[in-house]
């Protein structure tokens, strides 16, 4: 991959990537549509055998994965130089954590950020597993703002 800014292609992960970028974050976001209404819920996470897990309490998020539709996750992050960023959405179907519990490795950035107790473990079966990096482009590239308003009409 080029670090050039004036090129600052996207790279596009195969699987492999996808799953070593995952393995190293702990807190992504929960897309799950509840009724007719989309919801994103951030999660602190773990991959398992393939699998993203993570904790849930009752309420809204857990009543939208009991339907069974479908869900979208994605995890992000960048290089210890922010000089890269990366990019992974997984897709599949939520249900029951099928694992051994006592099996977790939870450590203290793997725990629930809101506080109540978490007594649901869910585990995502992905279908589509995709990913991309890219170089950081200077702020110049980027800023000030422009007007977009001529794009909505």
């Amino acid at each position: 991959m080029s670090n050039s800014a004036s090129e600052s292609p996207t790279e596009v992960l195969v699987p492999a990537d996808c799953w070593k970028y995952l393995e190293s974050s702990y807190i992504g976001r929960l897309a799950v549509i509840n009724g007719s209404v989309p919801e994103i819920f951030p999660v602190n996470f773990m991959v398992i055998g393939g699998k993203v897990v993570f904790r849930t309490a009752a309420g809204t998020k857990l009543h939208a994965l009991l339907s069974g539709t479908a869900v979208a996750f994605e995890a992000d992050g960048l290089n210890a130089y922010a000089t890269e960023v990366w990019s992974v959405v997984v897709k599949g179907r939520p249900g029951p954590f099928e694992g051994d519990p006592a099996t977790l490795q939870e450590g203290p950035d793997r725990g629930p950020w809101q506080p109540g107790t978490k007594d649901h473990l869910v585990q995502i079966v992905p279908w589509e597993v995709s990913g991309r990096r890219f170089a950081v482009s200077p702020r110049t590239r980027w800023w000030p703002p422009q007007d977009f308003a001529a794009d909505w009409l």
